[in-house]
C-alpha cells in the first residue's frame, strides 16, 4: 500500500514540476529581443487557463472518488485512508497534466501566431 501510495504522490508531483513545454525553432527566430518579449507574453497568456473550472475537474473528481472507492471495496475496506490520500494526488496530477497540455497548446499557437515555429512534444 506504501507503493501505491508513493507512486501517486511522485505522479502528482511530477505533473506539477513538468509545466507546460513549447518548442520553438531557432532557425524561426530572427530578433532575440522580440523572441524573449514574445514567449513571455504568450506564456503569460497561456497561465490564463485554469483547469479547475466546470466539467474538467468535476470529472478527475468524480474518476478519483470511484478509482478510490473500488480500492476501498476490493480489500475490506482496510486501506480507507492511504487510498483517500493516493485518490487526491492521482486525481490531482491528472489535472495538473490536463492543463499543462491546454497551456502548451495555447502557448504554441501564440507563438506561431506571432511568426514562430513551435511545436508541442
Amino acid at each position: 500500500m506504501k507503493r501505491l501510495v508513493s507512486g501517486a504522490l511522485v505522479l502528482s508531483l511530477t505533473a506539477c514540476a513538468a509545466g507546460p513545454q513549447v518548442i520553438v525553432d531557432p532557425k524561426s527566430v530572427g530578433d532575440q529581443k522580440k523572441y524573449a518579449q514574445d514567449r513571455k507574453d504568450c506564456r503569460d497568456l497561456a497561465r490564463q487557463y485554469r483547469a479547475g473550472n466546470g466539467a474538467t475537474s468535476a470529472a478527475v473528481g468524480a474518476g478519483a472518488a470511484v478509482a478510490t472507492a473500488g480500492l476501498v471495496v476490493a480489500t475490506g475496506g482496510l486501506v480507507l485512508i492511504p487510498a483517500g490520500i493516493a485518490g487526491a494526488a492521482a486525481g490531482g496530477g491528472m489535472a495538473q497534466g490536463h492543463e499543462n497540455q491546454v497551456r502548451e497548446k495555447i502557448e504554441a499557437k501564440c507563438m506561431t501566431d506571432r511568426g514562430y515555429t513551435a511545436y508541442v512534444p
